[in-house]
């Protein structure tokens, strides 16, 4: 097509306006994205160890009648004796252990979790706000699970939230009485107990530095403090 026949036709929209279309492009910064990425990555892992490690050996305990729990979840990267299967010619006993957590009392032993995979590196269970959030959604699974939650009783006349006082049935019948005063102090008064409103279950987790007893090739004892991850859990009945 020649030029002048060209020129002839009226302009495109897009040569008329002077504007193309840029490809698109999120509004979200960079910066922002990574925290949420990072944030939902951390959840999800957590969540994960929830289910996998925690929640089993609990509920496991539980079924046996035992409220009390105590976990030490061991970081992939300390370096520990490979598990292998026993034959007549391994060092090993029915009595030995490929590790042990020295310092804790019979009672209070804890169920040793050996845990796999980059993701369970020291490094990240080092974070203090990782810690925090696996307390908080082990604590509000475990309170919310149906294994560890109290029998249904009936309620007794000292915990009815809504108990009216004697007080102030008379007050409607005789005004001169008044409403009914609280305490100067502020204190509640004798032989009425106060609703607990937190969770049946309680939890603790940190990071703690453990002495771990291992055997070696050679069937001798191997000492080594590291850091790992200690949650304990009192069901409270």
């Amino acid at each position: 097509m020649s030029q002048g026949i060209k020129d002839t036709f009226p302009p495109s929209y897009t040569e008329s306006t002077g504007q193309t279309h840029a490809p698109f492009r999120s509004n979200t910064p960079r910066g922002q994205a990574l925290l949420d990425q990072l944030t939902l990555t951390r959840s999800t892992h957590i969540q994960s160890m929830i289910d996998t490690h925690i929640l089993p050996i609990v509920e496991s305990q539980a079924s046996f009648g035992i409220a009390q729990t105590t976990i030490a979840m061991l970081p992939s990267d300390i370096p520990l004796p490979a598990i292998e299967e026993k034959s007549e010619f391994s060092f090993d006993t029915a009595s030995t252990k490929p590790v042990e957590v020295i310092g804790f009392s019979s009672e209070e032993e804890p169920k040793i979790v050996r845990l796999e995979g980059q993701m369970n590196r020291t490094e990240f269970w080092r974070v203090q706000a990782i810690i925090e959030e696996l307390e908080r959604a082990l604590r509000e699974r475990l309170n919310a699970s149906a294994v560890l939650r109290n029998p249904t009783r009936p309620i007794s006349e000292f915990e009815e939230p809504t108990r009216t006082s004697r007080r102030s049935l008379l007050s409607r019948v005789m005004p001169s009485l008044g409403p009914e005063k609280k305490s100067p102090s502020g204190n509640p008064e004798v032989g009425v107990k106060q609703m607990d409103n937190a969770g049946l279950v309680l939890v603790k987790a940190r990071l703690e530095e453990l002495c771990l007893r291992t055997v070696n090739e050679f069937g001798l004892f191997d000492t080594m403090a590291r850091q790992c991850v200690i949650v304990r859990v009192d069901a409270r009945c």
